[in-house]
């Protein structure tokens, strides 16, 4: 099971993510940060990873996409700081 919450201020919006993250549920924070992106620019967006308990490799590739796109991420725990920094990595590697 996943959850989305969508939380919006003046400089950015967050998006909160929490459970599995994985199979169909990729394609549901895919759609999510697709509309938040057509109405604010990526770099302000903030997708909050501290509550996810799993990862496949497809969400992997689609977060690394995300932060490709200046897409940020913030994470607390041991799970989620290791995705952050996996991300932040593959990110550089590409350049």
């Amino acid at each position: 099971m996943l959850r989305i919450t969508t939380c919006n201020d003046s400089e950015a919006t967050r998006l909160i993510v929490e459970g599995r993250l994985a199979g169909a549920c990729v394609g549901e924070l895919e759609k999510c940060w697709r509309e938040t992106a057509s109405s604010r620019s990526p770099e302000s967006i903030l997708v909050d990873l501290s509550s996810v308990t799993f990862v496949d490799a497809v969400a992997k590739q689609l977060l690394a996409d995300m932060q490709k796109r200046g897409t940020k991420f913030t994470a607390a725990g041991l799970l989620a700081k290791c995705l952050v920094e996996e991300i932040e990595r593959s990110g550089c590697s590409r350049k």
